[in-house]
């Protein structure tokens, strides 16, 4: 029989070094060629060194391909991504550290440069032309200038024969996803201009490809009709695919010739077959014939895996228990076969090969985290739908009750909640099984994953819902829908109303200190991690990337300067620090480029003022995302 316990008191399987076991990976990416698959961790216990793997496709023969000097990693829009590929003969990655890009024998082992490394200029999201494979074209990011605004990012081939760069694309402010067709005939790209993002406003460019430049370039798609496009590849016939969510949903689309088709699989127009791109090389979707396709959709954040007909746009579902995927998540292995980095339900991150024959789970090569439980301390995620405070519509989450097969709650008394508000603010929380969720749900902890209005999985509506009000405590907003979910959980009798933290990373940071300081009667702590403390630092600080962003996500148009300023100022925490009143943990990394650490030192100086307990954990060596399993404050190892 369970013991009887008071809730936020149980005793967890899980414990902090778990967190940290040898072991422990992040499945950055994925690639597959000659049977062979190739996977790139991030390694906590290398200090977040990116290492490529090769394995047969049974998971035989696996062998790390590079020495211990060498971290794969890419820079560009600082998010990274798409930091190797693999073509017939070899490998292209670049090296963090130097930024240098480098072509990798897989058999042999050696690495040779393929042009002169500059710490100031940085590659990613590779493509290997197949008939000339000297000829790899890249996107170029120049940060040896004085501002962020002139910051360059342009599309480059790197020619390892002369050893020279030559660019084939510029004048737009973003490039991403350049690929070749099969006949190394054609190549297409995305790009887009500021203040537009991946998940906004795009365009789908193709040129022919002669004498190793891009020739006659024309947008086919994105000015005709305004949408997000992502994800365009080639099929082994070259017929061009892409998804768009021209209809308000990311769907897949195909150009052959010269005819643009919106392939419509029955039931599922409605559903999203791609996601934001945060991070380069995202695949939700791949190719394994002319025709047969292997792609996972979405419906309310929950992902299923589905083989689909092209020709005739018949489509089954593969039974495959992945519930949700990470950004570079499928390629083609053979005809017949795929592999795939996603979550199930009970199992976190893995790598898996599945023949579409068989469907299920596949022949798991990896999983990222050596720690597993049993099913009987698995918290299973119930999405929940709420209505909003002084809002339009409705907003969505999951929710996750206390679970531990060794005790249960006292008689009449509720759990305490923690609010998680996912970043972004344009991502979304899926119902992966999550080490982090359940070493809170196993002490006896209810749990709320906001998905709150911007969240994508959700339709472009739904997505834009935030534009204009970001950090507003009332309506469709982050914050919000973080207060309108606590107060739905309460009605419904799940919760203790008088004990509910909330907790997030980067923009869910930012939800997170916003929250406290503005609807401060609801919360009893929080913490906070690479939040942004006050928006002028960031609108002066941050990367290219997101330096336009807070435009659509807090300005109405045709707002003037003096409005904008004045919106900076009430939407920044820093303005109504003396309005937070519960215990606050602020946590950056010293090397975060995107939120500077002077934002947690700034709003914690003016919270400490106030008499509120508030501590900051700034961390050496650590950026925006947190790789690494040993933690320095100060210089003293935590």
């Amino acid at each position: 029989m369970p013991e009887m316990k008071a809730f936020g008191t149980w005793e967890s399987p899980i414990q902090p070094e778990d967190f940290e076991a040898p072991g422990s990976v992040v499945l950055s990416q994925v690639e597959a060629k000659g049977g062979k698959i190739y996977r790139l961790e991030i390694r906590a216990d290398e200090g977040g060194r990116g290492v490529i793997v090769q394995s047969n496709v049974d998971g035989s023969g696996e062998k790390e391909l590079l020495s211990k000097s060498i971290n794969v990693a890419s820079q560009v829009h600082e998010y990274g991504g798409g930091a190797f590929t693999v073509g017939d003969s070899h490998i292209v990655f670049t090296d963090w550290e130097t930024k240098g890009v480098f072509g990798l024998d897989p058999d042999t082992g050696e690495t040779i440069p393929l042009l002169e490394a500059d710490m100031q200029i940085y590659y990613a999201d590779f493509a290997i032309n197949p008939l000339e494979p000297h000829l790899t074209v890249a996107i170029q990011e120049r940060h040896d200038v004085a501002k962020i605004a002139d910051v360059k990012n342009s599309l480059v081939v790197i020619d390892s024969g002369k050893k020279e760069v030559r660019t084939i694309a510029e004048g737009a402010d973003f490039y991403t996803s350049p690929r070749f067709s099969n006949s190394g005939m054609k190549i297409c790209w995305v790009q887009f201009n500021a203040p537009n993002m991946p998940w906004d406003d795009t365009e789908l460019w193709l040129a022919d490809w002669v004498d190793g430049t891009a020739k006659n370039a024309q947008c086919i798609a994105g000015r005709q009709v305004k949408a997000s496009i992502t994800q365009p590849r080639w099929s082994r016939d070259d017929t061009l695919f892409w998804v768009s969510d021209e209809t308000d949903w990311w769907q897949i689309y195909s150009w052959r010739n010269d005819k643009i088709e919106h392939l419509k699989l029955t039931g599922l127009q409605d559903t999203e077959f791609g996601f934001a791109d945060w991070f380069l090389g995202g695949s939700s979707y791949v190719l394994l014939t002319a025709n047969i396709l292997v792609a996972c959709f979405n419906v309310d954040d929950r992902w299923t895996v589905i083989m689909a007909d092209m020709s005739t746009l018949e489509w089954r579902d593969l039974s495959c228990p992945i519930v949700e995927i990470t950004t570079n998540t499928l390629q083609r292995v053979s005809d017949t076969s795929f592999a795939i980095i996603g979550a199930t339900t009970s199992l976190p991150m893995l790598l898996t090969v599945v023949d579409i024959n068989e469907g299920g789970l596949g022949t798991v090569l990896k999983v990222s985290s050596p720690k597993s439980i049993p099913e009987s301390y698995v918290s299973v995620p119930h999405p929940i739908t709420f209505p909003r405070i002084n809002g339009s519509g409705d907003a969505h989450g999951f929710w996750y009750a206390p679970k531990n097969a060794e005790y249960e709650g006292p008689p009449g008394s509720l759990p305490p909640l923690i609010v998680a508000v996912h970043g972004g603010p344009t991502y979304q929380e899926g119902t992966g099984f999550s080490l982090r969720d359940h070493a809170l749900t196993t002490r006896g902890y209810a749990l709320l994953q906001v998905n709150y209005a911007g969240s994508t999985g959700y339709g472009r509506k739904y997505r834009d819902s935030l534009k204009g009000r970001w950090g507003l405590c009332s309506g469709n907003s982050d914050v919000g829908d973080a207060t309108a979910g606590v107060q739905y959980l309460v009605q419904q009798g799940l919760v203790d109303r008088h004990s509910t933290a909330i907790c997030g990373h980067s923009a869910g940071g930012y939800s997170t200190l916003q929250a406290l300081a503005t609807r401060n009667e609801v919360w009893a702590c929080g913490v906070a991690e690479s939040g942004i403390s006050d928006m002028k630092l960031l609108v002066e600080e941050t990367h290219k990337f997101e330096s336009h962003y807070l435009e659509p996500l807090c300005f109405p148009q045709g707002s003037s300067a003096a409005e904008q300023a004045a919106i900076i100022k009430d939407r920044s925490p820093v303005t109504h620090a003396a309005n937070i009143k519960a215990p606050l943990l602020i946590i950056n990394g010293a090397d975060d480029p995107i939120v500077p650490p002077n934002q947690a030192y700034n709003l914690a100086k003016l919270v400490n003022e106030s008499g509120v307990p508030v501590e900051v954990k700034v961390y050496d060596g650590e950026g925006h995302i947190f790789n690494k399993d040993k933690l320095e404050v100060a210089g003293l190892t935590e």
